[in-house]
């Protein structure tokens, strides 16, 4: 007896064995590889026919599929023009690529000028070339959106601030969607957009100009380009919204690399955007300003930092409007204010705004950044089929040899050792090939960049924890962050309480009927199929269904956790109907008892603590998931928790944390007291 139990552990323990060695030389080859583009290591050899790789970074103001379709074919040529491999790297919002670039994921990308903002600021980075449109124009507007058949008419429609209308404002690092109506609509009339509409919700500028379409907000920000992309993409789109407002002209885009780039790097990229799209033959030309046309590009022109100024400019004349209609300051706490955000103002104005400005001209380049021939697109992996094959087959005879039977005791049969030898050897073969896609290689990194976490995780902390000044303003701030995020943990907590309570009341119904003892066949193969449906089918997007219906707001939130939440308990309740003791069923259906007196008096009373446990950890795990929905404006502490991420805002996002730790710590003591109650 004792060999059969641990004959499993044997096995596993041989299986581990071998992952552990085919991880570590997979580490180890790994770590002799450039860690990026800007370290001495990460230089190619040509003498190896290896191409160097460069990240570029690239804003997601279209869905991901649209952008890759567009950008594609840029991407390949600046790989043939500079000679080194470029990798497109796509973040859903704008921090994501600005977080990138400061811990060297990514060397260059395309921003928007706010965002390009946060990157010099956050991520050294440096403006070196800027777009143009096909038509050449070196600018754009900010726009907002209704729908075609909305009553709203001028932009006052939308100031009467009674609470009415869903706002769809931009990511907070974006230019026009964010800080230039911002700047130009509610700072000067003192109205904060949270206070002003039901619902604020962030997204980039595809996705408020189709909800504005749809008519699941009200008004969107969005841009003039990117309204050309959608009429291109998307007509029927484009045509269900009307512009209400425009803002003054905004400059183009900057394009923005790390400072500690190397010379070389910075050389052929400079090479690259300088004369793609003039230089060649005429064939050539008009390629590339084919391959432009749909990214909405024309030419790029040199650029420095100095093209940041007039964003500056903005944030600081928004930021001054602030101060003047905040009531909660006192006068000379508004007079101090004032005075140091003047002060910078007029060294804005006059040339110093605090950005390390670099020239750039067309002498700086030279001739080796010359094309060269792009290498041949790699064909199927033969090496990692062939080390499958032997991990295979090497893994099966070893856990072969290692199960066979030795002394006394009870003998496996040959069949089930077999059976388990590929069950094992076939888990080991699933996690070696899955391991680069995983970038498993790149698990090294965890150890090697760890001082970069630390110093991400020093951001929620005070700047020098030693001064009493700096721990003040620290606690001020985080004060403020707890306020705001209490009353909202409030809300996701009673999303997570209806949500869960809906999911009960449905499961039990649906559980009954999945399960085979008690419900036939004809009925139990349909209700699981569709529990599969709403269990597998992610929150997010069952809310953004129930948005339609709905809006947004904390109900599509709570009907998005019952539907999820219905499908996982249902598959949980109906297990525990099916391992019940057929003995108590047995004795009340001898009294002649109904199907249903069977249910009610022999199969729930068995069950019931066993659901009681499942319904309390689902509401633990619906009270965080709700959190998450506030990505999608489905009301709750996630909204306005993304929206702290998203604006750098660490000691908001340290005080939105706690009280998110604190509230699902309390729930999970709750839940432990009612489960020794109940059950």
């Amino acid at each position: 007896m004792n060999t059969i139990l641990t004959q499993p552990f044997r096995l596993l323990a041989k299986a581990l064995l071998v992952l552990a060695v085919l991880s570590l030389a997979a580490c180890s080859g790994s770590a002799n590889e450039p860690r990026s583009a800007t370290g001495v290591d990460a230089a190619s050899n040509p003498a190896d026919g290896e191409r160097r790789v460069l990240n570029f970074g690239i804003i997601a103001t279209e869905s991901s599929s649209t952008q890759e379709v567009n950008w594609r074919p840029f991407i390949d040529a600046m790989s043939e023009w500079t000679g080194y491999d470029i990798e497109p790297y796509y973040a859903s919002d704008y921090a994501g690529v600005i977080q990138a670039m400061r811990y060297d994921s990514v060397q260059f990308a395309w921003f928007s000028n706010f965002s390009g903002l946060q990157a010099v600021r956050r991520a050294g980075g440096e403006v070196f070339a800027k777009a143009t449109y096909p038509d050449g124009s070196e600018g754009y507007h900010s726009v907002l959106l209704v729908p075609n058949d909305s009553p709203i008419q001028s932009l006052e429609d939308i100031l009467t601030c009674d609470g009415s209308l869903d706002f769809g404002m931009g990511d907070p690092n974006s230019t026009s969607g964010y800080l230039v109506p911002s700047a130009f609509i509610f700072a000067p009339r003192g109205i904060d957009p949270n206070e002003c509409y039901n619902s604020v919700r962030n997204a980039n500028h595809e996705a408020n100009a189709v909800a504005v379409a749809n008519s699941l907000i009200d008004v969107g920000t969005n841009n003039t380009t990117n309204m050309v992309l959608l009429e291109r993409s998307r007509p029927e789109m484009y045509n269900r919204v009307r512009e209400i407002w425009r803002s003054p002209m905004i400059g183009t885009d900057p394009i923005i690399w790390r400072a500690d780039l190397d010379v070389e790097a910075k050389q052929r990229l400079q090479y690259f955007f300088m004369n793609y799209g003039r230089m060649g033959t005429p064939e050539e030309v008009a390629e590339a300003r084919a391959i432009l046309d749909p990214l909405y590009f024309g030419t790029f022109l040199p650029a420095s930092n100095a093209h940041l100024d007039p964003i500056v400019q903005l944030e600081i004349v928004r930021d001054l409007t602030n101060v003047r209609n905040d009531a909660d300051l006192t006068e000379e706490e508004r007079t101090t204010r004032i005075a140091a955000l003047e002060a910078r103002l007029a060294e804005v104005e006059a040339g110093n705004s605090g950005l390390t400005s670099q020239g750039n001209s067309f002498e700086q380049m030279t001739d080796a950044a010359a094309h060269q021939e792009p290498t041949e697109e790699p064909g199927v992996d033969w090496l990692m089929g062939g080390v499958l094959m032997i991990v295979a087959v090497g893994g099966l005879v070893l856990l072969l040899w290692a199960s066979a039977p030795r002394g006394p005791g009870p003998k496996v049969p040959l069949m089930e050792r077999i059976a388990n030898a590929v069950i094992a050897a076939g888990i080991v073969v699933i996690l070696v090939w899955s391991f680069n896609s995983a970038n498993m290689d790149r698990a090294y990194l965890l150890v090697e960049n760890a001082g970069d976490m630390g110093e991400f995780i020093s951001g929620f902390l005070p700047d020098d924890i030693a001064d009493a000044a700096s721990r003040a303003s620290y606690w001020e701030a985080l004060s403020s962050g707890l306020e705001e995020a209490i009353p909202q943990m409030v809300v996701t907590v009673q999303i997570a309480i209806w949500g869960t309570f809906i999911a009960v009341v449905s499961a039990i119904p649906f559980g009954l009927l999945s399960a085979r003892n008690v419900a036939p066949g004809w009925i139990v193969q349909p209700v699981r199929r569709l529990m599969d449906v709403f269990r597998s089918i992610n929150e997010l997007i069952i809310a953004l269904v129930f948005i339609a219906a709905v809006g947004l707001g904390p109900l599509a939130g709570v009907m998005a956790l019952a539907v999820h939440t219905t499908g996982v308990l249902a598959k949980l309740f109906s297990e525990a109907v099916e391992s019940i003791d057929h003995g108590p069923v047995e004795g009340v259906r001898a009294t002649g008892a109904r199907p249903i007196h069977e249910v009610i008096w022999a199969v729930i009373p068995q069950v019931a603590p066993l659901w009681t446990s499942f319904g309390l950890y689902r509401f633990e795990s619906n009270a965080r998931s709700a959190t998450v929905l506030g990505l999608i404006g489905a009301g709750g502490i996630g909204q306005i928790l993304f929206e702290a991420v998203r604006a750098f805002d660490y000691q908001r996002t340290a005080a939105i944390v706690i009280v998110i730790v604190v509230a699902v710590s309390a729930i999970d003591m709750m839940s432990q007291l009612l489960r020794k109650r109940l059950t």
